[in-house]
């Protein structure tokens, strides 16, 4: 007789389960600029997302507001009325004279014109008091051309040995442009006045474009790569791979402890370097792949990863660079609530958080940077086991019980209800 099915076998004397809601995280607010604050905010962030791993020592060094970035903005009060505006690269933080020389001249009566035409001068520091000028300016008349060709000179003759270069910057469509944060679609012409389009970073014989995103402050951006080195601890026959590369100052400082480098980068890199290859490519799920069935790309890797602006990573890219298991990932981040989810996707494909590393880069700023180091969860810490072809059965072994033969082998059955 066959039984009839119940639904709810076994739940009768059960109360119905209270469907617990997962109460809602509480927002940090914004970032504070204060160092003791940034620490704050940060083991805050880790504590609310139970993200493992000790947070070790901030990296922070103390910047001047001569080896800074600075810039003169036009700001639109009205329709028909603008101002320039001084900015420097944190709230308080004081002039050098050069700058302050330079904002003088263009308020001169007989640069009217070229005044009029400016969005923006940016001094962009070497890090030992010179700067390379980028001006962004619409000249649409001949007066404001002769002008500018004015305010070249004076720079060459008045200030020659702390500006090295200066440059006419245009871009369309036409917008204030920002490094940190381009528009996407954006092009970018960069018409010569005088000097080179390179400026040098003090003390490393390295060099950036004019019109490269580095940070403000240059003396933490210099010793990043140091940094980086000692929280890796590189082999000689280690390989590294940096993404989104930018200026390729970081592959270009860890060139010589490693056996090999690259630098992958969205934009046409001009100049070359030993031992850095610069490879030109976005990002995404078919570039890793692609990359290390190439030849001589065996052995122990690291890739560093810095997405632009705090962005996400591609779809997709942590399962396949996952997949092609390299030594060590370094994620940098300066988005904290996609940085949790970036930390939840690599546990998910077996890396597990080693290092958590704050990096005051832009001190004075409400801003901040987390290096990430993951490694391969080898010891299983992570509660992930490898798909096995055959079932495995582990026998507990028992002291007591010795069994010569087949015929002494004690085996169990189980009969099958009726």
């Amino acid at each position: 007789m066959q039984r009839k099915k119940l639904d709810n076998r076994g739940t009768w004397s059960r109360k119905p389960a209270k469907v617990q809601e997962e109460p809602e995280k509480k927002s940090l607010g914004p970032v504070p600029s204060d160092l003791e604050a940034k620490k704050a905010y940060l083991e805050q962030w880790a504590l609310d997302n139970r993200i493992p791993g000790k947070i070790q020592s901030w990296y922070s060094v103390p910047s001047k507001s001569e080896t800074s970035d600075w810039r003169i903005r036009t700001q639109n009060l009205t329709k028909t009325n603008r101002v320039l505006s001084l900015e420097g690269p944190y709230k308080g933080a004081k002039p050098p004279k050069i700058v302050l020389d330079i904002d003088a001249q263009i308020r001169k009566p007989h640069l009217q014109k070229f005044r009029k035409s400016i969005l923006q001068i940016w001094f962009r520091a070497t890090g030992d008091g010179r700067y390379g000028i980028a001006v962004q300016n619409i000249l649409h008349t001949a007066e404001a051309t002769r002008e500018f060709k004015t305010f070249l000179n004076y720079l060459q003759h008045e200030h020659s040995k702390e500006i090295l270069c200066c440059h006419q910057m245009q871009v369309r469509p036409v917008q204030v442009f920002d490094p940190a944060h381009p528009a996407p679609g954006s092009h970018i012409t960069l018409h010569k006045g005088f000097g080179s389009d390179y400026l040098p970073i003090v003390g490393t014989g390295k060099t950036f474009n004019i019109i490269d995103w580095t940070p403000l402050a240059k003396e933490p951006w210099i010793g990043l790569p140091k940094r980086i080195r000692e929280a890796i601890h590189p082999a000689k026959d280690d390989k590294f791979l940096e993404c989104y590369a930018g200026t390729g100052y970081i592959a270009e400082s860890l060139a010589p402890h490693f056996a090999a480098t690259f630098a992958v980068d969205a934009r046409k890199v001009s100049r070359q370097t030993p031992n850095v290859r610069y490879i030109q490519s976005t990002v995404d799920k078919e570039f890793f792949p692609k990359f290390f069935s190439g030849k001589f790309k065996e052995g122990k890797w690291t890739v560093y990863l810095d997405p632009p602006d705090g962005k996400a990573l591609a779809g997709n890219v942590i399962p396949v660079l996952a997949a092609q298991g390299p030594e060590r990932i370094l994620l940098n981040s300066s988005n904290l609530t996609v940085a949790a989810m970036e930390i939840k996707r690599f546990r998910r494909e077996g890396y597990m958080l080693r290092k958590i590393i704050p990096l005051d880069i832009e001190p004075g700023k409400d801003f901040f940077q987390v290096l990430f180091l993951f490694v391969p969860d080898r010891a299983g810490l992570l509660g992930r086991h490898e798909e096995r072809s055959t079932k495995v059965i582990k026998h507990r072994e028992n002291q007591s019980f010795h069994a010569e033969e087949p015929s002494e082998m004690v085996h169990f059955t189980q009969k099958r209800r009726r």
